[in-house]
C-alpha cells in the first residue's frame, strides 16, 4: 500500500518534472495533462510562476516583410494583396508606421493614377470639346456681324458691369472701364469709338501684381488691342499677400487693363440712359408674364 507520504513525495516530482518539461524542451499544457493524467486546474497549479516558452509564429517572416513593404512606402491594401493577409491583419502589423507620401513606391503609384485617369478622360474631353466647338459655330451663325446698337447695348451693359459708376456722394461723370479679357476690353473700345473717341484719344493704365513683369504686360496688351503703346501711364501695382492662394499667375497672367475716356461726361450720361431704358423694358417684360408675382 502507498503511503500518503510516498504520494507526496511522487505528487511533488511530477510537478518537478512537469515545471521542467514545460521549460525545456517547452511542451505544451495539453501535452503535460496528457502526460501525467493531471485536470487543467492542477496543472496550472504545478506551472504558476512558469513563463511559457516563446513560439516562433508561423506569420512571423510574413510580418517582417509587411515592415519592409511599409518602409518603402507601400500603402496597407498594397501590402495585405502582395502577403495574402487581411487589411486588419496588415494595419496590426505596420499601422504605426506611417506613410511617406515622397518615398518612390508612393510617387510612383500616383503618377501611375494620374496616367490612368487622364487616359479614361481623353475620349470625354475629346467628344466634350467637339461638341463645344459645334456650339460655338452655332452661336457664330446667330451673331452675324454686329449692328452699332449691338455694340451700343452691349458696350454699356459691359461698362456698368465693369466699369466705375457715379455715387451720389461722389459724383464722377466719366467713364473708366477695367478688366483682364481683351475681347471684354475690345468690346468697350469698339463702343467708345462709337462714341467719337479713337485709341489714340483714351488713356490705359495697369492694375497688376509686384510679382507680375509689368512692363511686360503692357506690351502684351497694346499688341492684343493695338493700342499705342506711349499712351499707357504708370500701372497700379498691388502687393503680394503670402497666405493668398492666387489662381491667376504664370505667363497667362497679365493684369487688368484699365481704359479712361477724358471728357467723358455726356457719354457717361448716355451709359446711363442705355442700361435706366434696358432695366425697364427687361422688367416690364418679365413682370408682364407673370415673374413680378
Amino acid at each position: 500500500m502507498t503511503t500518503g507520504r510516498e504520494a507526496g513525495r511522487s505528487e511533488t516530482s511530477m510537478r518537478d518534472e512537469a515545471r521542467r518539461l514545460r521549460t525545456d524542451p517547452g511542451l505544451s499544457r495539453t501535452q503535460l495533462r496528457r502526460m501525467f493524467g493531471v485536470s487543467n486546474a492542477t496543472l496550472t497549479d504545478w506551472l504558476r510562476g512558469v513563463e511559457p516558452p516563446a513560439r516562433p509564429h508561423a506569420k512571423d517572416h510574413l510580418r517582417g516583410e509587411a515592415t519592409r513593404l511599409r518602409t518603402d512606402g507601400w500603402s496597407l491594401n498594397d501590402i495585405a494583396t502582395r502577403l495574402g493577409v487581411a487589411k486588419s491583419t496588415a494595419f496590426a502589423w505596420v499601422g504605426h508606421i506611417p506613410l511617406d507620401p515622397d518615398s518612390a513606391r508612393a510617387t510612383a503609384k500616383r503618377e501611375l493614377a494620374k496616367r490612368h485617369s487622364e487616359a479614361r478622360w481623353d475620349e470625354f474631353r475629346a467628344e466634350r470639346d467637339r461638341r463645344q466647338a459645334e456650339v460655338w459655330d452655332l452661336a457664330a451663325r446667330d451673331v452675324d456681324a454686329l449692328s452699332d446698337r449691338d455694340v451700343l447695348l452691349m458696350g454699356a451693359v459691359a461698362y456698368w458691369c465693369e466699369g466705375r459708376k457715379s455715387k451720389p456722394w461722389a459724383r464722377e461723370d466719366r467713364l473708366t472701364f477695367i478688366n483682364s479679357d481683351p475681347g471684354l476690353c475690345g468690346l468697350f473700345l469698339r463702343f467708345l469709338q462709337l462714341g467719337g473717341y479713337g485709341v489714340a484719344d483714351l488713356k490705359y493704365r495697369l492694375s497688376i501684381h509686384e510679382t507680375a513683369d509689368a512692363d511686360e504686360a503692357a506690351d502684351w496688351w497694346a499688341a492684343q488691342l493695338g493700342l499705342p503703346r506711349d499712351q499707357f501711364r504708370r500701372p497700379t501695382i498691388k502687393k503680394h499677400v503670402p497666405l493668398t492662394r492666387r489662381a491667376n499667375v504664370g505667363d497667362d497672367y497679365h493684369g487688368c487693363l484699365i481704359i479712361e475716356a477724358p471728357r467723358s461726361r455726356l457719354l457717361y450720361w448716355r451709359t446711363e440712359g442705355v442700361m435706366r431704358a434696358v432695366v425697364h423694358e427687361t422688367s416690364s417684360a418679365f413682370a408682364g408674364q407673370g415673374g413680378g408675382r
